[in-house]
């Protein structure tokens, strides 16, 4: 089931932030399994476009919940060093 919870963010995510580049810079690095749900911490890699010269990424953390049908319920970035409660 971890499998088809990391596929489904994967994609989800690729939608979401409208890139093709996006799926390969994903990583998932937590997956909870609380109270019937899902709830996954994932790190995306990103150029950062205020250096567009050079090649210099940036990490986002995502928090993706999922019911336990594998049906998103919702998203947000993290700011950094915040939390996921």
């Amino acid at each position: 089931m971890i499998d088809a919870v990391r596929e489904k963010v994967k994609s989800f995510l690729k939608e979401a932030l409208g890139s093709d580049e996006v799926a390969d810079a994903i990583k998932i690095i937590e997956i909870d399994h609380l109270n019937g749900n899902w709830v996954t911490i994932v790190e995306v890699a990103g150029r950062d476009l205020n250096l567009p010269e050079y090649r210099v990424f940036q990490k986002e953390r995502y928090v993706v919940k999922l019911t336990s049908d594998l049906d998103v319920t919702s998203y947000k970035r993290l700011e950094e060093g915040e939390m996921e409660e």
